[in-house]
């Protein structure tokens, strides 16, 4: 029930996401999907993942949403292209030692408490030369009803969306942590008074 709900709520957002993400990633790319969810952008993108030869590690705390991305995997034979771990990012280290090309938050990173650990974290998994994506909706002004509701859906949906992204914080947030912005794309999809936006940073 709660994967069907998910994929009732947010499918056409997640699609709509991944489909910016992978097309802007170069053929060969290592990445790490931080808040995989239950891999049905798959079922769509399974092709353009194996075509450009993409290295995706996935991670996610959702058990049932992980088993659903294992069986999509096995599905669509990208066995080779994915690697998923049932782990919260701020106990996971990359396996190997390994480093990435990019590291993508798909309306991910509203959902982290202590979203400065999480910055540092992350820029050490990086390549000199990686960059971190952020795809999410942002909003321009602040709104008390929108900071009381947001977090409260997932007690009416079972849908985890976080807390609202504001503009201004957010890039004071990158720009305190050394992260400079090399792409800020405006994107159709809205939710309510806030707009989509996929948004790439790459460290000083």
């Amino acid at each position: 029930m709660r994967n069907l709900l998910y994929n009732h709520i947010i499918n056409d957002f997640t699609n709509h996401s991944y489909k910016s993400c992978l097309e802007y990633f170069p053929c060969d790319s290592n990445i790490l999907d931080i808040g995989i969810g239950n891999g049905k952008m798959l079922k769509t993108f399974h092709p353009l993942i194996r075509s450009k030869q993409l290295s995706i590690t996935g991670i996610d705390i959702n058990k049932v949403y992980l088993k659903n991305c294992k069986r999509l995997i096995k599905k669509y034979h990208l066995q080779d292209h994915l690697t998923i771990y049932h782990e919260p990012i701020e106990y996971f280290s990359p396996p190997n030692n390994e480093f990435y090309d990019f590291v993508l938050f798909s309306m991910s990173f509203m959902l982290f408490n202590d979203q400065p650990l999480i910055l540092d974290k992350v820029k050490s998994y990086l390549h000199p030369d990686g960059e971190i994506v952020f795809f999410q909706t942002m909003f321009k002004k602040k709104s008390w009803l929108l900071d009381f509701t947001k977090p409260k859906l997932k007690y009416l949906t079972t849908i985890d969306f976080g807390k609202a992204t504001y503009e201004n914080e957010f890039f004071a947030l990158l720009e305190k942590h050394e992260l400079s912005v090399l792409q800020d794309k405006v994107t159709p999809r809205k939710c309510g008074k806030g707009e989509g936006r996929m948004i790439v940073a790459r460290q000083n």
